[in-house]
Parts: C-alpha cells; structure tokens; sequence
C-alpha cells in the first residue's frame, strides 16, 4: 500500500498576530529552478502535485510534499476520479488535500513563477474583510475587468490571456471605480516578465513585460475577470468552488488553458452569488517561462471558439443556485449545468465537450459531500 506523507497545519510556526495556516501547491510536469520559490518560508509546505509521476528529483527542501498518482488515489479514493493529470489542472489534487488537512489558506503556483519578499504577506493581506476598497465595475451590463492596466507604446491595450475578444473594444472596456466593502476570499496575484496573454495575442502585438499593477491596496473586480491561476490565494472554504477544469479534445483537438480561465468564470459568479468578494494585482511574481507560441496558438483555439456559449450555460445555471456554502452551491450548480447542457442550442461537438467537463465537475462536487 502507498504511504502518503501531507503537511499539517499544526505543524506551522505562528506569524505574529496572523493565526492563518497556509500551504502552497504547485504543479510539476519536470524539476524546476528551485530558487524561485526562496521567498517562501521554510515553514510553509509546498505541496507538488507530481505529473512526472514519479520521475522528478527528490526534494530539495523539507517543506515540499511530492504526491505522484499512486499516492494521490491513495489518499483521495473514489475521489480520484476528479482529479486531473498532464495539463494545468492537475493542481487539483493539491488543493483537495490542503483542503482535507484543514490550511486556512491556500496558494495556487506555477512552477516557472518566482516568488519575492513580500509575497506571502501580499496575498494574506488582500484575503479577508476590506471597508472602502477600491471596486472597479465595467460601464457594460455584464462587462469584463482586465487585470493588466499597461498599454502598448501606441495606446493599445494588452489584455489578459482568457478576456474575450467579443468585449475587447474600448467602449466594452470601460470601467469606474467605486468603494465597496466585504469579505475577499480569492485573490488574484498577476505577473511580469512573460505576461500572461493569448498566444495570438503576442504573435501579432508582442508584450510589455509589465502588468502596470497600480499602487495602493488590491482593488476589487466588480465584474467578469479572467482568473490566471499562475498566482492566487482563496481561503479553504472556496476550494469545492474553485475547480480548475481538465483538457479534453473537440474533434481530436485538443482543448487547453482554459483550465483556469473557465474554472475561473464559475468561481466568480458563485462569489457574486455569495455576496463575497475576488481582489486582484499584487502580489506580483516573475513569469519565467514563456511556451513556444504556435503550440500555445493550437492549444487555445477552441477556448476562443466555445467561450461565450459556455459562459451563458454558467449564469444561467448560477441564476438557479440557491444560497448556501461554497460546496453546496457548487454542487446545486453543477446539477443546473448538465440540466441545461443537454437542451443547449450549440453544435453537438460543444455539447460533447461542455457535457464532459460537467461529468469532471460532479466528481469534484461530490469529494466534498
């Protein structure tokens, strides 16, 4: 039988007035630069949800948990149905365990991210009550907030990978802010060096190597927003909430990083339902890595193409929700989902492909019964 070794909260030295126990979860495919993540603290457990399955190098440090999939269904059961391998999501299973083993806070990380002084602090800072924070709400009914602020030098604007192109003008843009008040239970930290943008994106513009992240306290997206999961933190009860969604093929084509940007979507109309609250800017890590972008062209194409039907499938499945705990209404609104996908006018394929990411869904509803 295989032996599971987690990290547990107990475990934790204490910072100062800040009683939140934390663990960070970092997918791995290969061995990293290590030295990314020496801004985390020796104390704070990074749990490597290991999709070499096996074939990475041992731990360099004693804060970091490997778990390959012997041990992930070991420890998860039946529930290992729901969890991902060979693409971005396979986080998930990083996040179900922090979750199990009671960390008030977890961190999602890339592995090609570098952490900084300060970043920890960042994060825990943003999460929590906030009176009179600064909301950014879309002009438009339904409109998107982009989490980059920075422009090209000819005043165009760089939008974040996942912002759909069918709002991208700039009157669909346009955003005030207001102060709003309440409980941030995710926040979105961006990056810099490779912005996180469409592969199509920098073919045709290129990048600016900077977010443009404003200074001053986290603001608060008052709308849509793509949610990158290089680099945020959600407190453990948002976690049945927060689902990365699997990579699965239309046609033999494969359907890739929207992992996040659509598990995303479903967090943050749950959060409005909830009445809470998603923060988004720092902190801010370096982005290391950028993938060779006619891959990453190929792999988005579909995202591109079945995003807009597949947001209207989600709100008017959350439209359906009714209150409760992030588990319950996750559960509530995956059965309003596949009610709802199985009438969809939408080609077949998509029905097909969103009909499988609900089945992946109510796996992951159904480990937090």
């Amino acid at each position: 039988m295989t032996t599971v070794t987690v990290p547990s909260p107990a475990d934790q030295v204490p910072r100062g007035a800040d009683a939140r126990t934390v663990c960070v979860v970092v997918p791995m495919p290969n061995d990293p630069p290590w030295e990314l993540f020496d801004a985390i603290a020796p104390d704070i457990p990074i749990i490597v949800s290991d999709d070499s399955d096996g074939h990475l190098a041992p731990p360099p440090r004693e804060n970091v948990y490997y778990v390959d999939y012997a041990a992930q269904e070991a420890y998860a059961g039946r529930h290992y149905a729901a969890m991902p391998h060979k693409s971005a999501a396979s986080r998930n299973i990083g996040h179900y365990i922090a979750w199990k083993e009671g960390f008030d806070v977890i961190i999602a990380l890339d592995y090609d991210c570098q952490t900084r002084p300060g970043w920890l602090e960042t994060h825990l800072g943003a999460l929590g009550p906030v009176t009179g924070a600064p909301g950014v709400r879309p002009v438009a009914d339904n409109g998107w907030v982009n989490p980059i602020t920075n422009a090209f030098g000819n005043g165009d604007a760089v939008y974040a990978r996942g912002l759909p192109y069918e709002w991208r003008s700039p009157e669909l843009a346009r955003t005030s802010e207001v102060p709003v008040s309440g409980d941030v239970l995710l926040n979105l930290g961006v990056w810099d060096g490779i912005l996180d943008l469409n592969g199509i994106d920098k073919l045709y513009g290129g990048e600016p190597g900077d977010p443009g992240v404003p200074p001053g306290p986290a603001r608060i997206a008052l709308g849509n927003i793509p949610v990158c999961g290089m680099n945020t933190s959600f407190v453990r009860d948002l976690t049945p909430a927060y689902y990365f969604l699997p990579d699965v093929w239309v046609n033999g084509w494969q359907l890739s990083r929207h992992d996040d940007i659509w598990g995303g979507y479903i967090t943050k109309r749950l959060l409005d339902r909830g009445g809470d609250l998603l923060a988004y800017g720092g902190p801010v890590v370096g982005h290391t890595k950028q993938t060779r972008l006619e891959r990453v062209v190929v792999l988005e194409q579909w995202m591109h193409l079945m995003s807009m039907p597949f947001y209207d499938l989600v709100d008017e499945a959350v439209a359906r929700v009714d209150d409760g705990s992030y588990a319950q209404m996750f559960d509530h609104f995956v059965e309003e989902y596949t009610r709802l996908v199985g009438k969809a006018a939408v080609p077949a394929h998509y029905r097909a492909v969103y009909r499988e990411l609900g089945d992946w869904m109510g796996r992951w509803a159904r480990a937090f019964r």
